[in-house]
C-alpha cells in the first residue's frame, strides 16, 4: 500500500509542478477572458470523460487484483469508454448553443467540433488505463504517463497555440491527455501482456454492472460541482471571475491529489483475499495525516505568493477564494477515506446518498451566495462536503466493526473469481459476514458430533445474499459430503444418528 500510494504521490507531485509551470505561461500567453473560456470547456471535456468511465475505473481497481480474465475485461472497458465517450462529446457539441451560449464556437466551426470529441475520449482512455494500472498493482508507470508524457507534451503546445485564442488554450491541455492515453495503452500491451480479445468483452463486464452502476452513480454527482461551477461563475460574474476562480480550484485540487492517491491505493490492497481492513484502514489515515494534511497547511499560509506567481491580480481575486478551498480539502479526505471503506464492505446505497448531499449542497450554496463573490461560492465546499459526510458516519457507526465484516473465508474468495468470469454468476459484490458467522456455527456443530463414519446427511445450501439455509432433498450418505461441499454446500447431522466414537483427525 505504501509504495503504490507513494507511486500516486509522485504523480501528483509531477502534476502539480507542470501545473503550475503551464498555468504559469498561460496566464501569460493568453488574455483572462480566453483563459476563462477555456477553463470552462476544459471542465465540460473532463465532466463528459468521467461520464464516459460509466464507473469501471473503480470496477477495475476493486475486482482486477483477483480477477482471471483480465484480457477481456480491459477491452471490454477500453471499447465501451472510447464509444461512450464520442457519443457523449457528439451531443454536447451539438447542445452547446443552448446550454453554453458562450462556448458555441466548437460548434461554428467543424475542426474544432472534431477536435474537442477526440480529446474527451483520449482523457477518458487515460483515466481508465490508469485504474489499470491500479487494479494490476503496476502504478509505478502512471508517473511515467501522467507526469513525464503529458507534463512535457502540455508545456510544448501551450507554447505551440498560444496564437489560436481560448481553443488552443484548451487543446495544449488536453492533447497532454491524449499523449498519456497512448503510452498507457502501450505499456499496458507490452509490459502487462495484455492482447485484445473482443470475444464476448462486453459481456464480461456484465457482473460488474451493479458496482459499477453505482460507483457510476456516485462519481456523476460528485463531479457535478467541480464542472458546473466555473460555468456558473462565468455566467454570473463574468469570465474574469471565471479564470480567477478557476486557477484557485486548479492549485487546490493539486493539495487534494494526495488523498486521492491514497484512497485509490486502499481500494485496490482492501480488494486483496483475508484482508485486515481495520489495519489498513488506520495506516491510510498515517499515511494522509503525513502526506496530505501538511500540504494544505503549507498552501493556505503560502496561498498569496503562490497565487502572484501567475500574476497580480490573480494574487489580489483569488486569494480569499484559494484558501477556502485549500481548506475543504481536510473533510474531501475524511470522507473520501469513508467511502473507501464503504466500498470494500459493499454498502453502496450509502456512498449514492452521500454523493446526492454533496452536489445538491455545494451547488445550491453556490447558486445562493454566487452574488457575494468567489470567496463566497468556494465557502460551498467545505460546507457541502462536511455535510455529505453525515450518512457515512452513521452508517459506520451503526454497523459491525468493519475489520471484522471484511474477513471473507476462501470459499467466498473462490466465488469472486468465477464472478468475473464471462456469462452468468453470483454477484461480485457480496457481504460475507453473516454467511461466515453461520457457516462457523454449522462447523463448530460438526466438530461437536465427532463422527467420521458415513452417517446419513441432510444438506444445506447457503445463499450469501440473506444466508438462509434451504434444505436440498432426502438424506444423502455422508460420502458424498466431498462432492457436494466442493458445490458451496455444508452438511448437518440431522440427529437421528449417534456417533459411534470420536476422533481428533475428525
Amino acid at each position: 500500500m505504501l509504495r503504490g500510494s507513494l507511486y500516486l504521490v509522485v504523480t501528483s507531485g509531477l502534476q502539480a509542478v507542470i501545473g503550475f509551470v503551464f498555468w504559469i505561461v498561460a496566464a501569460r500567453l493568453f488574455a483572462p477572458d480566453q483563459t476563462g473560456r477555456a477553463s470552462s470547456l476544459i471542465s465540460a471535456s473532463l465532466f463528459i470523460s468521467m461520464l464516459a468511465l460509466l464507473g469501471l475505473n473503480n470496477s477495475f481497481i476493486r475486482y482486477l487484483p483477483t480477477a482471471r480474465n483480465r484480457r477481456t475485461l480491459i477491452t471490454g472497458g477500453l471499447s465501451l469508454v472510447t464509444i461512450c465517450a464520442v457519443v457523449l462529446a457528439a451531443v454536447y457539441v451539438l447542445a452547446a448553443p443552448t446550454i453554453a451560449p458562450r462556448l458555441a464556437f466548437i460548434e461554428q466551426r467543424l475542426p474544432l467540433a472534431i477536435g474537442f470529441i477526440l480529446f474527451t475520449a483520449a482523457a477518458s482512455i487515460n483515466l481508465l488505463t490508469d485504474s489499470i494500472f491500479i487494479g494490476s498493482h503496476k502504478a509505478a508507470f502512471i508517473p511515467l504517463t501522467d507526469g513525464a508524457v503529458a507534463g512535457t507534451t502540455k508545456i510544448a503546445a501551450v507554447v505551440a497555440l498560444a496564437g489560436f485564442g481560448a481553443f488552443g488554450l484548451y487543446a495544449a491541455s488536453t492533447v497532454g491527455l491524449a499523449a498519456a492515453a497512448l503510452a498507457s495503452v502501450i505499456l499496458i500491451y507490452a509490459r502487462l501482456g495484455w492482447r485484445p480479445e473482443f470475444r464476448d468483452s462486453l459481456a464480461a463486464l456484465r457482473p460488474l454492472v451493479r458496482f459499477s452502476s453505482a460507483s457510476y452513480a456516485t462519481e456523476f454527482l460528485s463531479i457535478i460541482p467541480q464542472c458546473v461551477l466555473p460555468i456558473m461563475v462565468l455566467d454570473r460574474l463574468g469570465a474574469a471571475a471565471a479564470a480567477y476562480y478557476y486557477i484557485s480550484s486548479q492549485v487546490a485540487a493539486l493539495t487534494y491529489s494526495a488523498s486521492y492517491a491514497i484512497q485509490a491505493t486502499t481500494l485496490a490492497e482492501g480488494s486483496r483475499r483475508d484482508v485486515d481492513l481495520r489495519t489498513l484502514v488506520k495506516r491510510s489515515t498515517r499515511l494522509m495525516l503525513m502526506v496530505a494534511l501538511p500540504v494544505i497547511v503549507v498552501v493556505i499560509l503560502c496561498g498569496h505568493w503562490v497565487l502572484l506567481v501567475f500574476g497580480a491580480r490573480y494574487s489580489e481575486h483569488g486569494t480569499s477564494t484559494l484558501i477556502v478551498l485549500v481548506a475543504a480539502g481536510i473533510p474531501i479526505a475524511a470522507v473520501g477515506l469513508m467511502e473507501t471503506v464503504l466500498r470494500l464492505l459493499g454498502r453502496l446505497k450509502v456512498i449514492v446518498w452521500s454523493s446526492v448531499l454533496f452536489a445538491v449542497a455545494i451547488c445550491g450554496f453556490a447558486w445562493l451566495f454566487a452574488g457575494h463573490g468567489l470567496p463566497a461560492v468556494a465557502a460551498a465546499w467545505p460546507v457541502g462536503t462536511a455535510a455529505s459526510g453525515l450518512p457515512c458516519v452513521i452508517s459506520l457507526l451503526r454497523r459491525r466493526p468493519a475489520a471484522a465484516r471484511h474477513r471473507r473465508p476462501e470459499g467466498s474468495a473462490r466465488m469472486l473469481d468465477h464472478a468475473l468470469l464471462p456469462g452468468p454468476g453470483p454477484e461480485p459484490d457480496r457481504d460475507f459476514a453473516d454467511v461466515q458467522a453461520a457457516g462457523l456455527a454449522l462447523l463448530l456443530s460438526l466438530a461437536a458430533s465427532g463422527n467420521t463414519a458415513p452417517i446419513p446427511f441432510r444438506f444445506a445450501e447457503f445463499e450469501p445474499s440473506s444466508a438462509r439455509l434451504v434444505t436440498q432433498g432426502e438424506d444423502i450418505p455422508g460420502r458424498d459430503a466431498a462432492r457436494v461441499a466442493h458445490r458451496h454446500r455444508i452438511g448437518i447431522d440431522d440427529g437421528r444418528h449417534r456417533p459411534r466414537h470420536t476422533s481428533a483427525r475428525r
